[in-house]
């Protein structure tokens, strides 16, 4: 489960401490993942610094963001603090291994879930903040957060399909449905192991009702099938958001790649919540 070691130590009263806040948390994935980059290019893996490359530009794309936003609404740039929250950026041991254990697939795997511990922190930045407005932000983070997160798992998905193809076991299409179906029993499960967290129920009855959608009319397969999906909630959850995000690319109508797209913004939402929902 994807959580925050400890809850954030001190909380966020101002829109300028909470802009502070989110510029150094991407300044500091900026600077983690440069240094990835420059340690992948020196040991002669061009591939992978290109990948960390890519994730420091979509990380000052987001600085752009944080200091436009700071400008509109405070009239100034953030201001600087020492360092982010702790327990928020973890590189899960990419600086220290050897790089020739990496793949493309494992350095998107672990910025896509910086980017839900990202969430998660917002999250808890909103269920705790002292007034309307410091909840709307960082609500607002939180969902900027998710859509990183949807670009990443996009990208991660792209370097497994690349492997994918080779395990191919020949099996017919996947049953969306049905595995819509066991997501939907597995979080009712959750629930009457959580009862005062409802939440569990909503997702569980959003999942019936895209089961049932998905019955009554199937989402064509993109993709020839694969190894068997995984069968505990969160993996399942998570595998499901990866196929749609897939489907989403190459389904050969716009009209059924749209369709997908909607699902995939739900699945990955859903699989986010679930995570956030483990922390609490």
């Amino acid at each position: 489960m994807i959580r925050l070691i400890s809850e954030p130590s001190t909380p966020i009263r101002s829109m300028d401490e909470l802009l502070a806040v989110a510029m150094a948390m991407e300044k500091e994935s900026v600077d983690r993942y440069a240094d990835l980059a420059a340690r992948m290019r020196a040991a002669g893996r061009d591939d992978l610094a290109a990948v960390f490359d890519r994730l420091v530009e979509d990380e000052n794309n987001h600085i752009d963001m944080v200091i436009a936003w700071s400008q509109q609404a405070l009239h100034h740039a953030p201001a600087a603090v020492e360092r982010g929250p702790a327990d928020v950026f973890d590189d899960e041991g990419a600086a220290l291994i050897s790089p020739e254990l990496l793949d493309a697939y494992r350095s998107f795997a672990i910025a896509v879930r910086n980017e839900e511990r990202a969430f998660a922190f917002w999250a808890y930045v909103s269920a705790n903040a002292p007034t309307d407005e410091i909840r709307g932000a960082a609500e607002r983070m939180a969902r900027e957060e998710l859509e990183h997160a949807k670009t990443l798992r996009r990208e991660r998905r792209k370097a497994f399909v690349r492997h994918r193809h080779e395990m191919a076991t020949g099996q017919g299409p996947y049953d969306l449905p049905l595995l819509e179906l066991e997501v939907s029993k597995a979080l009712e499960e959750r629930y009457r192991m959580n009862g005062k967290q409802g939440e569990y129920l909503d997702l569980a009855e959003e999942a019936r009702i895209l089961s049932s959608d998905l019955a009554a009319d199937p989402l064509q397969d993109p993709a020839p099938a694969g190894p068997p999906p995984p069968r505990t909630l969160d993996a399942l959850c998570e595998w499901l958001a990866d196929y749609y995000i897939e489907a989403g690319e190459h389904l050969l109508s716009q009209a059924a790649r749209d369709r997908a797209q909607k699902l995939a913004t739900a699945a990955v939402r859903r699989l986010a919540l679930v995570r956030h929902l483990e922390t609490i």
